[in-house]
C-alpha cells in the first residue's frame, strides 16, 4: 500500500509541470484542412551537404526550382505544413524531420497560417521555433525567410497588416539571435504581376524570383 502511495505521489509530481504548461499554452485553433508534406530527394546518399526548407505552400511552390538550382551542390528536402508555430503539432512534425538527418542549412518560414492566434502567441511560438532549431539541429546554418505579402484583391486581404506584424516579430527575434534574413516579402510586394489569381500564391514568374533569392541565400550559407 505504501508503495502505491509513493508511486501515486511521484506520478502526480511529474505530471504537474505538464499540466501547468498545458494551461499556459494558447487554446488550439484548427483550420478546415490541415496538411503536412515532407519530401527528401537523394534520401539514401550522403556525399553532399543536406538542405532543409521549412514553410507552407509558398515554400512548396519554389522548392523544385531551388532543388534544381542546387543540383550537384546539396541534397534538398522540405517540411511544408499548414501548422502555425502556435500549434504543438508543428513541433512534432519538426522533430520528426530534424531527427532523420544532419542538415548543413535550414531555410525556414512560418507566417501565413494560424490567424486565430494573437501576435503575442505568434511571438512565443516563433521564439520556440528558433530555440528548437538551435537545439535539435545545432550544426545547421539558419536562414529566416520573411513571409510573402497578400494582395488586397485576394481572399486574405484582411491579413496584410498582420503579415507585416509577424515579419517584424520574426525580424526582431532573428536579428537578436544572429540569424540572417531572406526578404521574400519586399520583392513580391513590388510585383503584383507575380501573384496568381488568389492573391496569396504565385505564378511561374513569381516562383522564379523566389527561387533565385532562396537558392542564392542557401548557396551563400553553404560557402559557395
Amino acid at each position: 500500500m505504501r508503495a502505491l502511495l509513493v508511486l501515486s505521489f511521484v506520478a502526480a509530481a511529474l505530471c504537474a509541470p505538464l499540466a501547468q504548461a498545458d494551461n499556459a499554452a494558447p487554446a488550439l485553433h484548427r483550420e478546415r484542412i490541415e496538411w503536412c508534406d515532407i519530401w527528401f530527394t537523394d534520401a539514401e546518399k550522403d556525399a553532399l551537404p543536406r538542405v532543409l526548407l521549412i514553410g507552407d505552400s509558398i515554400t512548396r511552390g519554389y522548392f523544385p526550382g531551388v532543388e534544381s538550382a542546387l543540383d550537384g551542390k546539396a541534397y534538398c528536402g522540405r517540411l511544408t505544413t499548414s501548422r502555425s508555430v502556435c500549434d504543438p503539432v508543428f513541433f512534432q512534425e519538426l522533430a520528426l524531420v530534424l531527427g532523420q538527418y544532419d542538415f548543413a542549412v535550414i531555410h525556414f518560414n512560418n507566417g501565413l497560417h494560424g490567424w486565430d492566434y494573437t501576435e503575442d502567441e505568434y511571438r512565443a511560438g516563433f521564439q520556440r521555433l528558433v530555440d528548437a532549431l538551435r537545439e535539435q539541429a545545432p550544426k545547421a546554418k539558419l536562414i529566416c525567410a520573411l513571409t510573402t505579402p497578400v494582395q488586397p484583391s485576394g481572399g486574405m486581404a484582411d491579413s496584410a497588416p498582420r503579415v507585416a506584424a509577424r515579419n517584424a516579430i520574426a525580424t526582431e527575434i532573428c536579428q537578436s539571435a544572429g540569424i540572417p534574413l531572406d526578404d521574400l516579402h519586399t520583392p513580391a510586394a513590388e510585383h503584383a504581376d507575380h501573384f496568381s489569381g488568389d492573391g496569396v500564391h504565385f505564378n511561374e514568374d513569381g516562383k522564379k524570383a523566389q527561387v533565385k533569392l532562396v537558392a542564392e541565400a542557401v548557396a551563400a550559407a553553404l560557402g559557395e
